[in-house]
């Protein structure tokens, strides 16, 4: 099994654990989210000396749990209409929803050990354990899946599935499943039937990336196909672009990106930046966690600003 098939992880990801909203993202950032883990609204505004020492203190703290809790921050000057709505009286205030209501929340500045019990009373009233024991559960089905026992993991997703039916995690896990099983037709209604925002969702952008990669390898040659023409026609973008897939399509991943970006150094404008568009879409594909994206972005990077 290689990188590129590893499971994107439970935890939220940093950017947006922690996000500005306002009265129009309200739902969606706060009551839909926190349908999924507790979420923190820091209600603030900018003439507020309190809350300039609170909100560091929550942002730090949120950052420590590694998913298990969101922070949305609201301008109350911004948003007074919400902040009516909600009966914001005094700043700094927040409040803690989890599943669509409201269940705690406090005003006033307070000290980060005391920010922390609140938090902890949070995590803990919103089934923290059962965050955890969800947590275990992905990963078990992750290891499945990295075993290549795709069948096994497959089933292990889709009961998790049945309980959680809006974690774009297992959504994920489960398509890409379906993907290595070969049935691309299941993958494309899991797809359809979902909501735009659930598109938008790194994970959901993988599963997607990764079914047009394993489009693509079943169209594509082996790599010795190519390489003497390519040897023989260096200039030639078209065969190593196809090199390239061929390299992607055995599962040399370095390889062919190697050749997308000799293709990019050579002519980034050849046919409307062709091989940088691929080199994105398969990096979206292999996702953040493989060392290989870290790596191509800087090569990517050096050669853009060469």
């Amino acid at each position: 099994m290689n990188d590129n098939d590893s499971i994107i992880s439970t935890e939220q990801t940093m950017e947006n654990i922690i996000v500005e909203s306002d009265t129009a993202a309200f739902n969606k950032d706060v009551i839909e989210a926190s349908k999924n883990i507790p979420v923190l609204v820091d209600f603030w505004a900018d003439w507020c000396a309190p809350c300039k020492q609170l909100t560091p203190i929550i942002e730090t703290l949120v950052k420590s749990y590694n998913g298990q809790i969101k922070l949305v921050k609201i301008d109350t000057e911004k948003n007074q209409e919400l902040s009516q709505q909600l009966q914001i009286q005094s700043l700094p205030t927040v409040y803690a929803f989890y599943e669509g209501q409201p269940i705690d929340g406090f005003s006033g500045a307070m000290p980060e050990n005391e920010v922390k019990k609140f938090i902890n009373k949070v995590i803990e009233a919103s089934g923290g354990n059962k965050l955890e024991e969800l947590k275990k559960d992905i990963e078990d089905a992750e290891k499945l899946f990295n075993e290549e026992n795709f069948e096994a993991a497959l089933t292990s997703f889709s009961s998790l599935l049945s309980a959680e039916a809006n974690n774009a995690t297992i959504i994920a896990g489960y398509g890409k499943c379906l993907l290595k099983l070969e049935r691309d037709n299941e993958v494309a209604e899991l797809l359809e039937g979902l909501e735009e925002d659930m598109l938008n969702d790194k994970s959901i952008l993988s599963l997607i990336a990764l079914s047009k990669l394993e489009k693509n390898n079943k169209l594509a040659g082996a790599p010795e196909e190519f390489l003497n023409d390519v040897n023989s026609n260096p200039d030639n973008h078209e065969l190593r672009f196809k090199l390239a897939e061929a390299y992607l399509a055995s599962n040399q991943k370095r390889e062919g990106l190697d050749q997308l970006l000799i293709i990019v150094k050579k002519d980034r404008k050849w046919e409307e930046d062709k091989a940088r568009k691929k080199i994105l879409e398969l990096l979206n594909a292999f996702g953040e966690e493989d060392p290989i994206t870290s790596e191509t972005r800087l090569k990517l990077s050096s050669i853009i600003f060469a």
